[in-house]
């Protein structure tokens, strides 16, 4: 269902692909052994894109379950909020609505100088500041994902999607340690989705903690069960044969520092 613009409003969604995370790990994680081979984790996984857009429509009439209707009333809503955002660049709601709906379109170059454009003229905009700070990390410029996502994150009003990108500002950087207590935090706030379970089970790897994994990437593998990633990350923390390996101890898993990007968009 497309939202109604309201300013300041956080998305439903995130939106687009996001994050795709080479994790290349040294040890085995079967039997408690490290061995010469390198096993290759899929990335942190974001949460998909939902089909919410914002658009001008009222929310009846602009829920095409056609994805040719849907596409184009993505363009239509793009290019509403486009015209507004030109006549008035200042204006927070439409800079917000014009970044997300082009991101969807996948956009996401001309987003991001839209959000870097608009953050100065609306510092308090935690929609603008949520965007600009996950937009910024997928393109890996962590300085500035840091930044803004910090000043997005509000104790009082947590939002799942924040948390979680901030753990993913540490996990880019190899510190999957400092990401440990954001993933968490994350999943306090929403247990069950998947790219959350999938990301910080990930982070229990990397720190030798594959026994505190498994259950997480078990449950992330049954919610995402549709994402080949997840399902992928559960057979090499088990291990090639999950029915020997599971209850056994796991080797510590290593990873390089470099997380690519793939982001999946959050609901």
């Amino acid at each position: 269902m497309f939202a109604i613009p309201s300013a300041q409003k956080l998305p439903s969604a995130r939106v687009l692909p996001a994050w795709r995370a080479i994790l290349v790990a040294s040890c085995s994680l079967m039997a408690g052994a490290c061995a010469e081979n390198k096993a290759v984790l899929s990335s942190l996984v974001e949460p998909k894109p939902s089909s919410g857009i914002t658009t001008s429509s009222t929310p009846d009439a602009a829920s095409p379950t056609d994805p040719a209707k849907a596409q184009d009333a993505l363009r239509k809503a793009t290019q509403y909020w486009g015209n507004i955002y030109a006549k008035d660049p200042s204006d927070g709601e439409a800079a917000y609505n014009y970044a997300r709906n082009l991101k969807a379109l996948g956009e996401k170059q001309q987003a991001l100088m839209v959000l870097q454009s608009s953050v100065d003229m609306n510092p308090q905009h935690r929609g603008i500041l949520s965007e600009y700070g996950r937009l910024a990390l997928e393109f890996d410029q962590i300085s500035v994902a840091q930044k803004m996502l910090e000043r997005a994150d509000d104790p009082l009003q947590p939002d799942w999607r924040i948390t979680s990108a901030r753990g993913t500002v540490f996990a880019k950087q190899g510190q999957y340690a400092e990401a440990i207590p954001y993933y968490e935090r994350a999943m306090e706030l929403a247990p069950d989705k998947a790219s959350v379970l999938n990301n910080l089970a990930l982070a229990y790897t990397m720190e030798g903690k594959a026994d505190k994994a498994e259950p997480l990437l078990r449950k992330a593998a049954v919610i995402g069960k549709d994402d080949a990633r997840v399902q992928r990350n559960l057979e090499l923390v088990l291990g090639p044969n999950s029915e020997t390996a599971t209850g056994k101890s796991k080797g510590k898993a290593t990873a390089s520092n470099a997380w690519s990007a793939e982001v999946r968009a959050s609901r």
